[in-house]
């Protein structure tokens, strides 16, 4: 196709009338048959790459992402302009995974988006089997290297998984990647040396950098009137602990501004109405750990701010990049003291437990296995907490996730992360005795009942597995209005039941395999995460361009100072001073 031809589809299909910078190269490399490693910075149009190509190759294409929420928001704009388009993640309930399963099948989609964990299901990687798969496009591409900031070994599988599926084109998309995650990409994908690598650039012109050094408690002060200072659009405030999120959110309330927390340890219903409330510009200020931002597409953040340090540029780069979508300007400032280091290096240990801990949590493992109760097969559930117990020393849960992330990168272990929690619920007495003991005002609970017992009244009877959330979802009703009902019937000693195991389950692959493992590449990495945290801490205490001092870390050569930055205005205020000063004396002189 020629550039003409390839504008048009672009016009045709998206409604733009030209290419942004990085897109035009990567999708003439793909259409061209060349595996290719595309990085764009955040809002630099990654997405329409492989939806581009999609629509120009035969066949279908495979999305790999770990963004849930993006997900359902690509898939709904490609329907809406008529691209077949759908999706396959935890969110969906088991009749409609299925459906959706079926209609890949009959070849009715022209992407299928899919998050990497549903690649541990075999009966899953076969359905693919029987499609031709012209493409496989990889989101979020820094994920699969261990040197990258956000590591997740689910992504390790995906190099087999093209494999089996006949090794279709690659296309592996991410807006953060340093020289050496690049290569690493590229190694973890098996594409050798024959492949192109498209890098567009990261500077964002229209995003205003500052970092401000204060004491811990004044932070919280300045974040609030910072926000407050901002009379249009909305933003995200970054904190590091659950803790501070709430306090900060707190603050912001009591001042009238509409705002909320986002973290982990929320339920999947409670960052959802968060994530879709600030979407829909119902909430003006989002505070949140860095488990927010990924995949969230709203274009007018204006503001991005920073409560500390993150532990990497990269890191920041990406929050930070969440300002501005739309290229109007937008501020980015970070706050910082010299007690955010002690914070990053907690983390980092957490994300770096030594090699004795790692035995302990594969022999701890083991010891699991030996307990029957505590498993089917090689498959061993618990929590970390659980887990913790059985260590020499006392570790963060952290540090037990990441050592479960090693065990499962060398293929010791293989974590079932595609399983939902179950809850167990049986029937103690007959249907109409239960319907009895409602009372007559308790007309939602008897309308759940009955849908209960009109779909699932076998299963309940000789007891019965299930997800709430998926029930709830077939049923169309509220999960928490199944829960009181449940809870209900539980007290009046009619029914049996147990919640949602809230732990992990894992595969332990080969008990018998004694344990061998480089460690000295945990050394390099731990080195690395603390080489990192310096670049990081030399950003805030930068005294020249800011943006200069990022692009150069991302390896661009030469890159020109941005004029923008705190550092650079205050460069341009004195020089401006400095040029009045020399024309008074001039002045002075001529008199």
């Amino acid at each position: 196709m020629t550039k003409l031809n390839l504008q048009e589809l672009l016009h045709q299909h998206f409604g733009f009338k030209d290419f942004r910078v990085g897109q035009l190269q990567a999708i003439e490399s793909l259409l061209a048959g060349k595996n290719t490693i595309a990085i764009l910075p955040t809002g630099g149009g990654k997405s329409l790459i492989y939806q581009f190509v999609a629509l120009a190759l035969p066949g279908v294409a495979i999305v790999v992402s770990p963004l849930i929420a993006l997900m359902k928001d690509q898939v709904d704009a490609l329907n809406k302009k008529n691209i077949p388009a759908t999706y396959i993640n935890s969110s969906l309930s088991l009749i409609e995974t299925q459906n959706r399963l079926e209609g890949i099948k009959k070849s009715k989609y022209k992407l299928i988006y899919v998050a990497p964990e549903r690649f541990y299901n075999q009966s899953f990687i076969s359905a693919l089997k029987d499609l031709k798969i012209s493409l496989f496009a990889i989101d979020e591409a820094h994920c699969i290297s261990q040197w990258g900031h956000d590591f997740r070994p689910s992504y390790l599988r995906l190099k087999e998984v093209v494999k089996s599926l006949g090794n279709p084109l690659i296309a592996a998309l991410t807006a953060t990647a340093t020289l050496e995650v690049r290569d690493d990409i590229a190694k973890q994908l098996n594409l050798g040396d024959d492949y192109s690598l498209v890098v567009s650039g990261f500077s964002r012109p229209n995003l205003h950098l500052a970092a401000v050094e204060a004491h811990d408690f004044q932070k919280v002060d300045l974040i609030v009137d910072s926000v407050k200072s901002f009379s249009e659009g909305s933003g995200i405030v970054y904190v590091g602990t659950r803790a501070k999120a709430e306090e900060v959110v707190e603050r912001l309330l009591e001042e009238g501004i509409e705002a909320a927390t986002y973290h982990a340890g929320m339920d999947n219903e409670s960052r959802n109405w968060v994530q879709d409330g600030f979407i829909n510009n119902k909430i003006q200020v989002v505070v949140a750990t860095n488990a927010f931002g990924l995949g969230i597409d709203k274009k007018d953040v204006r503001y991005v701010i920073h409560h500390d340090i993150p532990g990497t540029i990269e890191a920041y780069y990406q929050e930070a990049g969440r300002a501005g979508r739309d290229g109007v300007k937008s501020f980015c400032i970070l706050f910082y003291s010299p007690k955010d280091r002690f914070l990053r290096e907690f983390f980092i240990k957490g994300d770096n437990p030594s090699p004795d801990v790692i035995v302990e949590i594969y022999d701890a493992l083991l010891d699991y296995l030996s307990q029957e109760e505590n498993f089917t097969g090689n498959k061993v559930m618990f929590t970390y907490g659980d887990l913790s117990l059985r260590l020499s020393e006392q570790v963060p849960e952290m540090a037990i996730g990441t050592g479960l992330k090693l065990l499962e990168r060398e293929g010791y272990i293989r974590r079932s992360q595609d399983r939902q929690s179950q809850a167990f619920l049986k029937i103690k007495s007959s249907w109409g005795e239960v319907k009895e003991s409602l009372s007559s005002r308790a007309k939602k609970q008897k309308e759940i009942l009955e849908k209960l017992e009109e779909r699932f009244s076998k299963e309940l009877k000789e007891g019965w597995y299930f997800n709430p959330e998926e029930t709830a979802q077939i049923l169309e009703v509220k999960k928490d209005s199944i829960t009181r009902l449940v809870k209900n019937l539980q007290e009046k000693d009619l029914v049996e039941y147990k919640p949602p195991f809230r732990g992990t389950e894992v595969e332990v692959i080969d008990p018998g395999k004694n344990l061998s493992i480089d460690f000295s590449v945990l050394k390099e990495k731990l080195e690395a995460a603390y080489e990192k945290l310096d670049k990081m801490e030399g950003y805030v205490y930068e005294y020249a361009c800011r943006q200069k001092y990022i692009l150069e870390y991302f390896g661009e050569k030469n890159p020109s100072v941005c004029g923008k930055c705190d550092n650079c205005l205050k460069r341009r205020s004195v020089s401006e001073k400095d040029v009045k000063k020399s024309q008074e004396r001039s002045y002075l002189i001529d008199i």
